[in-house]
């Protein structure tokens, strides 16, 4: 039975970023997640999936992080267990690991990725992270304005697209581009105060939502029990 529901539910028990987010993410929407290494642009992607696999969604995944083994070690590291969501099939996951490792990347090595018509196949679709993919010599603005224009029609054909980038691994005018074509623009940030890791989720655009969003949600990660939003803010 088809869910005509237009927003995707991330809600889980045990933290409130669906709250935060203002009640789920827009279906059919481009999504940039932006941050430094380290900053916690994966763990928000991981919690993302593991509430979207337990709301009944389904989604690929592609990584330039884990392998697959690595993938489900990671989510169960954080008590956000998939192995089910893989035995039932809900999850295409992707590594790029084994391309990683090749001194030189292939010319249009995107290119290939986004010709694959299987990677396509789920309505949400989730790259961590974009930036390695998109390292290519010589590429212009019109390059740019194709990648751009493939992923709204993503959207057009009913596909909600989630990337994560570092922005010191991409061309300034590219970033720009991509934030300002998304319909959700996030920053990952990682502070320190008082020898403290500080993280926090800055939504710096919302289009469409569903409800009343924070712009700004501290959070910390912990072993066995993943993304934990803090209930007090930092300066």
């Amino acid at each position: 039975m088809k869910n005509d529901d237009p927003y995707f539910s991330i809600e889980l028990e045990r933290d409130e970023l669906n709250t935060n987010f203002g009640g789920g993410i827009p279906k059919n929407s481009l999504i940039l997640i932006e941050g430094p290494d380290g900053a916690g642009k994966s763990i928000l992607c991981q919690r993302i999936l593991y509430s979207l696999i337990e709301n009944g969604e389904k989604l690929t995944y592609i990584s330039t992080e884990f392998n697959t083994l690595d993938f489900i070690n990671q989510m169960e590291s954080l008590n956000y267990s998939i192995q089910q969501g893989f035995l039932d099939q809900k999850i295409l996951f992707l590594t790029m690991v084994p391309f990683l490792g090749k001194v030189k990347f292939e010319e249009d090595f995107l290119g290939k990725i986004i010709q694959s018509k299987k990677i396509f196949e789920h309505d949400i679709l989730i790259f961590d992270t974009l930036s390695f993919l998109m390292v290519k010599q010589n590429a212009g603005q019109e390059e740019y304005y194709n990648i751009i224009n493939f992923f709204r029609k993503l959207n057009n054909l009913n596909k909600t697209v989630i990337f994560t980038v570092d922005p010191t691994s991409l061309d300034e005018t590219f970033l720009n581009m991509l934030r300002n074509v998304v319909d959700i623009y996030v920053d990952v940030e990682l502070k320190m105060f008082a020898g403290e890791a500080i993280r926090s989720i800055n939504i710096k655009r919302f289009k469409r939502p569903k409800g009343v969003y924070k712009p700004a949600i501290p959070f910390r990660v912990e072993p066995k029990e993943g993304l934990i939003i803090e209930i007090g803010g930092y300066a």
